[in-house]
């Protein structure tokens, strides 16, 4: 992920911030980029739930974490967001469920593979905050 060197104000899109902050479901394995994108979307006003690779995060969802988004990386161990995202289509209540692939591999044979099982949006590594932020809402904005 790319910050920029002293972000203005001026430089960030213009959120309303729901009334409910949404609550998005990271896993990635690099534990850096995690708590990056952690504090990114704290700071655009959603809460994170943060998950060190895919069985972690599909455990959370089988434990009934009310998300809002997935946001994955694609290369996890144990099991990885190919796998991920595969797991989350099959499941009638996680239909609709947003998931953003992200991988620092910029492998278009990768990122159509992912979505075509179910990813909605393809982010490469490193991506902006306006990027991620972009993404996000979209989908959650349903667009």
């Amino acid at each position: 992920m790319t910050l920029p060197s002293s972000p203005q104000p001026t430089d960030l899109p213009s959120i309303s911030p729901p009334a409910e902050p949404l609550l998005i479901l990271v896993a990635e394995d690099e534990e850096s980029v995690r708590t990056m994108v952690g504090l990114v979307l704290d700071s655009r006003g959603y809460r994170s739930l943060l998950c060190e690779d895919g069985r972690a995060a599909l455990d959370q969802l089988e434990a009934g974490a009310a998300v809002d988004a997935v946001l994955m990386d694609i290369r996890m161990p144990r099991l990885g967001g190919l796998e991920l995202v595969q797991a989350i289509r099959a499941r009638p209540e996680w239909e609709q469920l947003p998931v953003v692939a992200m991988s620092a591999y910029n492998d278009e044979l990768q990122a159509r593979a992912v979505l075509a099982a179910g990813a909605d949006a393809f982010l490469a590594k490193p991506f902006t905050v306006q990027d991620l932020s972009a993404t996000l809402d979209s989908l959650l904005a349903g667009e």
